[in-house]
């Protein structure tokens, strides 16, 4: 039989290695789209093109952009709901003590549609009416700021 002083000891040594070596959760999207090296976008920071790998850390909602020439720019807002070791209690373990490594990847698959092309003429159109709508504004209600005076010490 062994004293408490050295069961003590054992059992903390082997609690701290575990804890020590303990497992992690790597979290990543593979975010796809039919365009072929699209830019994509997750919360508005640059992921790279298609198909594209990310890292994150928290569940809750996404929003991906994607946008390629010759497509309409696409973005959708995606709710990324926790796995079952992902609860709170559960995380702790899976993070800190469990010894192995759990990968939880989700694929996000976003689907442009191909450009219209618009007509010269409509466009054109498009463009005067915006011109008179700009011709026809308001005289602006804040006064021009004054340029500030310069001291005749310092050089221009």
């Amino acid at each position: 039989m062994m004293p408490w002083g050295r069961k003590s000891a054992i059992v903390l040594s082997v609690v701290t290695l575990l804890a020590a070596g303990g497992g992690c959760v790597e979290r990543r999207f593979v975010v796809q789209t039919n365009a072929p090296g699209a830019q994509v976008y997750v919360n508005n920071q640059a992921a790279g093109p298609s198909p594209a790998d990310v890292r994150w850390d928290y569940t809750g909602v996404y929003e991906f952009r994607a946008v390629a020439q010759g497509y309409e720019p696409l973005v959708e807002r995606i709710k990324i709901r926790p796995k079952w070791y992902e609860y709170p209690g559960l995380d702790f373990f899976f993070e800190a003590v469990y010894p192995f490594h759990i990968e939880d990847v989700r694929r996000i698959s976003l689907e442009l549609r191909p450009a219209e092309l618009v007509r010269t003429d409509e466009l054109l159109d498009a463009a005067e009416r915006l011109r008179e709508q700009g011709h026809n504004l308001p005289p602006p209600k804040y006064p021009e700021a004054e340029q500030p005076k310069r001291d005749p010490l310092l050089p221009r």
